[in-house]
């Protein structure tokens, strides 16, 4: 096998800019791509931890009323802190629903948010 990372996480949601915005503003992620040109009829739009776009998080829109289900469905993602005390805090003062605040752990910190779809994030970071 000749697989080395995971390269794009699949985000669905119903509002492009809204997802755009809430990432920027809420976790700080920078624009990667957005376009119409990667997929013909298609807004490509992803993000990525500042400075980091190794891994993307992409934006689609959902097309069709049935593709809603997919909406918030996503499984737990983990992302990495410096200082998860702080930003968990910083999250909090922003309205980011905190499902678990930060507690130690035997790999350091961990505490858990919702985005504004409910999609769950694990931040964790060390101790």
């Amino acid at each position: 096998m000749t697989i080395s990372r995971v390269s794009h996480i699949t985000v669905y949601v119903t509002d492009q800019d809204e997802a755009l915005a809430w990432y920027q503003q809420k976790l700080g992620f920078e624009v990667c791509m957005d376009n119409d040109a990667v997929v013909q009829g298609m807004r490509w739009l992803t993000v990525c931890p500042a400075g980091n776009a190794a891994t993307q998080f992409t934006l689609v829109l959902v097309r069709e009323e049935s593709d809603n289900s997919r909406v918030g469905t996503n499984l737990m993602t983990v992302l990495s802190s410096t200082d998860c005390i702080s930003d968990m805090a910083r999250l909090a003062r922003e309205g980011v629903e905190i499902v678990a605040p930060p507690e130690e752990v035997p790999w350091g910190l961990s505490g858990i948010i919702r985005d504004l779809y409910g999609n769950p994030y694990n931040l964790v970071g060390p101790g």
